[in-house]
C-alpha cells in the first residue's frame, strides 16, 4: 500500500472502532430519501473544483426535519493514492437550527478499497458563535461487475465522533454510524449515476435511538 494511504486508513479504522455500539437500546426506525446531486470541474490534472448538494426529505410529523446543503469542495491529487480536499458548506434544516460548515478531508485510495477522514467546524444558529467539531472517518470499496468496469458495487460504512458540541454541555463522544450499499454505473466519462440504500445510526446517549433508513439517488457530473 503506498505510503501515503496507510495514515488515513489507520485513523479511518480507529475511528470506526471507537463508534462500534456496544450496547443494545430501543430504536426508533424513520425512513428518509436523499437526492445528492454533484457537479466537478478540473483546473487541471490534479486540481478540480465540486459543488454538492443535498436533499434529505424526512417525515416532520415525527420532529425530524428536511434537510438541504450546498457544499463548495476545492480538491488537489498529492499522489495516486491521496487526494486533499477542504470545503465550506451552508446547510438548511427546515424548521430548526440552520449551520455554516466548514471541513478539510483527506481521502486515499488502494486498488479497488477507498478511505476518506474528514474534520468539520460546525457553526450553528443562536449558538453564541461556539465551534463545534466534529471527526468522521469512512472505509469502503468500489468492485466492478463487469469486464468493462462501468458498473460497480460499492459498500461503505461510516463513523461520527463529536469532539466539541455547538451546544454548551451538549454530547461529546460517538454520535452516529452510517453503513451504505449502492450500485454506480459509469454512463460516460462526464456522467457517473448511483442508487442505493443507507442505514443512519444514532449512538447518542438516550432512551430511545433512532435509526433512519434511506433510498439514496446520486448523480455525478464532471467538466
Amino acid at each position: 500500500m503506498p505510503l501515503t494511504s496507510r495514515p488515513v486508513l489507520h485513523a479511518c479504522w480507529v475511528a470506526l472502532m471507537a463508534t462500534t455500539p456496544c450496547a443494545a437500546h430501543a430504536t426508533d426506525d424513520d425512513i428518509e430519501f436523499w437526492f445528492n446531486p454533484t457537479i466537478a470541474v478540473a483546473l487541471d490534472e490534479d486540481t478540480s473544483v465540486k459543488l454538492e448538494t443535498a436533499q434529505r426529505l424526512r417525515r416532520e410529523s415525527e420532529g425530524r426535519p428536511d434537510t438541504y446543503f450546498f457544499r463548495l469542495w476545492a480538491k488537489q491529487k498529492v499522489s495516486s493514492g491521496l487526494t486533499l480536499a477542504g470545503a465550506v458548506e451552508r446547510r438548511i434544516n427546515d424548521g430548526r437550527r440552520d449551520e455554516v460548515r466548514t471541513m478539510q478531508q483527506a481521502t486515499g485510495r488502494y486498488s479497488v478499497a477507498r478511505m476518506r477522514l474528514r474534520l468539520e467546524q460546525r457553526f450553528a444558529e443562536n449558538s453564541g458563535g461556539r465551534m463545534g467539531l466534529r471527526v468522521r472517518a469512512r472505509i469502503g470499496a468500489d468492485i466492478p461487475l463487469d469486464g468493462r468496469k462501468t458498473w460497480f458495487f460499492s459498500p461503505d460504512i461510516e463513523s461520527f465522533v463529536t469532539l466539541r458540541n455547538s451546544n454548551p454541555g451538549g454530547d461529546i463522544g460517538k454520535s452516529e454510524m452510517r453503513t451504505q450499499i449502492a450500485v454506480a454505473h459509469k454512463v460516460s466519462e462526464n456522467l457517473k449515476l448511483k442508487a442505493g440504500y443507507l442505514m443512519q445510526y444514532d449512538l447518542e446517549q438516550r432512551e430511545v435511538e433512532t435509526v433512519g433508513h434511506a433510498p439514496i439517488l446520486g448523480l455525478h457530473s464532471t467538466f
